[in-house]
């Protein structure tokens, strides 16, 4: 369910606890590690509209990577053109984000 709606109908949002699957944790770990992430020159107007509307949160540096992830004040995007659903899936990834402060 999305936050929003948990929020309003007052439904706690779970999450599993990663004690109890430290496999996954490992592999993800490995992973991101061994992904050497390339800096990445945006369309000015893109990375102006990126850093207004997450306003609370603050963009340090966009590098380009295989998947879309926001960590530690890093934007991660898949290519310096995003087309509508890279757009759509970027907006939501900001808005979990922003649900989360």
């Amino acid at each position: 369910m999305h936050p929003r709606y948990a929020a309003i109908f007052d439904i706690e949002n779970l999450e599993l606890n990663q004690h109890y699957c430290p496999e996954i944790n490992d592999q993800a770990n490995t992973l991101s590690q061994s992904t050497i992430a390339s800096p990445l020159t945006l369309n000015e107007q893109l990375l102006a509209d990126i850093k207004l509307s997450a306003e609370p949160i603050i963009i340090n540096s966009v590098v380009q990577g295989s998947e879309m992830q926001l960590n530690d004040n890093k934007l991660t995007l898949p290519s310096p053109q995003l087309n509508a659903s890279e757009k759509r899936a970027l907006w939501a990834l900001m808005s979990e984000h922003l649900d989360k402060l």
